[in-house]
């Protein structure tokens, strides 16, 4: 490979590499964090540049990138073509007009279309014959009165934000006599209706949110959990499970956030400590659910994706529930495996994408 530097550019000189491998990686960090070199290095072994980039790399007049590429171990600038197959994470979506001329020159891995929220993943479950049973009676939030409806309806109820991460802004509510108990992270507060309905006013009104049947899933210890499991697609384009892994809320009153003072758990001794009878019937059907719905919710948004983390409870009879569904899971704790995986997919879609414009 020929170097050329200009104005501390590298450009890279094609030559003999017209058909060279290109793979984009865009995410809103100036610098590239360390998930990102773990699958540059892996994408060298497999043939594939992987040039990082953002927004403001996208010189959308001439058609190019001014992105990164680790070379020699150390990220330089470069000027490339814009890619044929970009990682797209979705919080890059706020650079509206950017993505818009993307989606028209390249495969994006989420192009962020048909977007399925808390609640109408609900209704996705729900309206199918096979999933229905994994659904949570949800609804949107939209007035004191659905809050009161849905308490007397289900006793205990969840209200959370329809857009939200790390669990933040999640209640737990219950109605014991004239009093509300309302839970929040690992506080409680018993408030007469007066002072509930002041708390809706301050915190539920001011973003969307929906209210759903609280699900019982907690530990033998009383610790509410939930399991994620994480989905990736593979060089045959085929979706696998990476992990799954069992989050437990210590001390917590709602959900299961490490963020909060949680931990993390390998799936099987969980499960074997807190449902020895029925624990590998459990285990299989939390990796079958969750390849049937990673294909379900690619059908019902009309799009091929990558990545997908799915967030389920199980009560205490060994049932399971789909929390929610996310298309831009957390990675820190499986880099590795995620980079490994990626690297090979990023081949499928190229050779994919190549073969449809050559």
């Amino acid at each position: 490979m020929k170097l050329e530097i200009t104005n501390n550019i590298i450009l890279l000189q094609k030559g003999n590499e017209a058909n060279k491998l290109i793979v984009g990686y865009m995410r809103n960090f100036s610098e590239p964090r360390h998930i990102a070199e773990v699958t540059a290095m892996l994408c060298k072994f497999m043939g594939i540049d992987f040039l990082y980039m953002n927004a403001n790399d996208v010189d959308m007049e001439n058609h190019k990138v001014f992105g990164r590429m680790l070379v020699n171990d150390k990220w330089v600038r470069v000027e490339e073509d814009i890619p044929s197959v970009i990682d797209l994470s979705p919080f890059c979506y706020k650079h509206k007009k950017v993505i818009s001329y993307l989606r028209e020159r390249s495969f994006l891995t989420d192009n962020l279309k048909h977007k399925l929220s808390k609640s109408k993943l609900q209704t996705v479950l729900e309206n199918d014959r096979d999933l229905s049973k994994y659904s949570i009676p949800t609804r949107r939030l939209n007035s004191f009165g659905d809050l009161l409806s849905s308490i007397r309806e289900h006793k205990e109820v969840v209200v959370k934000p329809v857009y939200s991460r790390h669990g933040r802004g999640v209640y737990i509510i219950s109605k014991r006599r004239r009093k509300f108990i309302v839970g929040i992270q690992k506080r409680e507060k018993v408030l007469s209706k007066r002072r509930f309905k002041k708390l809706y006013k301050n915190e539920m009104t001011a973003k969307l949110h929906v209210v759903q049947k609280a699900i019982i899933s907690k530990t033998k210890t009383g610790d509410p959990f939930d399991c994620r499991v994480h989905l990736e697609k593979n060089g045959e384009g085929e979706w696998i499970i990476i992990k799954i892994i069992a989050r437990i809320g210590i001390g917590q009153k709602v959900i299961a956030n490490v963020n909060y003072g949680g931990g993390r758990s390998e799936i099987i001794p969980f499960l074997k400590a807190n449902y020895p009878a029925n624990w590998e019937n459990i285990h299989a059907e939390l990796k079958a659910l969750g390849l049937s719905l990673a294909r379900k919710i690619e059908e019902v948004r009309k799009t091929e994706l990558m990545t997908l983390g799915l967030d389920v409870g199980i009560d205490r009879k060994g049932n399971l529930f789909v929390f929610e569904a996310n298309s831009a899971p957390g990675t820190e704790i499986i880099k590795s495996e995620v980079a490994l995986t990626r690297a090979g997919y990023y081949r499928f879609l190229l050779e994919k994408y190549s073969a449809v414009n050559s």
